[in-house]
């Protein structure tokens, strides 16, 4: 592979330190193939990821969610992996284990927004990085919803909302594993975001997943004295 400069790419608007050559390489590959045109700005910085602001050809304003392969616990990320039957066959190795975590958001994506599931689109990913559509406004992204501070009648909409969408995915099929008022945004409706937990019912802990979901979401409302549900899987 040929050594990319940042030189090269005239669209990126981001210092060349925040990524490394082969990520780099990447965000090239989904320039060329159409999917983003440029990449803006940093919004958030994660152990397991960082989240860049964006734009396609029309000036839409996209979501870059690009997986650390460095520094990433792709250990935790392989015994994930190889107990969903989707991915059972991976290798073992740093890059194969992120790049499949990064395709297995950009599926569990698929299928939650095929089902009219209140999430982001999935629009494109390649090796470490997905592309999505951006929940926010000019790049800045929509709020959590761990640091907004609701009125009873809010909390109650809002909860009954999330309820909604954990009963669509699960007639979908999948289990969000990870479901809490850090990974719900707020903006014009809820949206439920990172999905790259997400398993199938035929998960082997499908049902303890989703009862840990279930008491993650009831926890937080409770304290807005919403009545709560007690959702299983059957």
């Amino acid at each position: 592979m040929r050594k990319l400069r940042l030189e090269d790419i005239k669209e990126i608007k981001i210092e060349r330190k925040v990524f490394d050559e082969r990520t780099l390489f990447a965000i090239y590959k989904l320039i060329t193939k159409g999917a983003i045109k440029s990449v803006e700005s940093l919004v958030k910085e994660g152990k397991e990821s960082l989240i860049f602001s964006a734009k396609d050809k029309q000036e839409n304003w996209l979501a870059l969610k690009i997986y650390r392969t460095l520094h990433c616990d792709f250990k935790s990320m392989w015994k994930y992996l190889i107990v969903d039957p989707r991915f059972s066959s991976i290798k073992k190795g740093r890059r194969s284990v992120v790049y499949n975590w990064c395709k297995r958001e950009f599926k569990n994506l698929k299928i939650a927004f095929g089902v009219g599931v209140s999430c982001p689109l999935p629009i494109a990913f390649y090796e470490n990085i997905l592309v999505m559509k951006f929940i926010g406004k000019n790049g800045t992204p929509a709020p959590r919803l761990i640091d907004m501070s609701l009125r009873r009648g809010e909390a109650e909409y809002v909860y009954k909302f999330v309820l909604e969408e954990m009963k669509k995915l699960l007639e979908a099929r999948l289990i969000h594993t990870d479901l809490s008022p850090y990974n719900i945004l707020i903006w014009d409706k809820p949206y439920l975001i990172d999905f790259s937990q997400a398993v199938t019912l035929e998960h082997p802990f499908a049902k303890e997943f989703f009862s840990r979901d279930v008491k993650n979401i009831n926890s937080f409302f409770k304290k807005f004295e919403v009545k709560i549900k007690e959702l299983k899987i059957e």
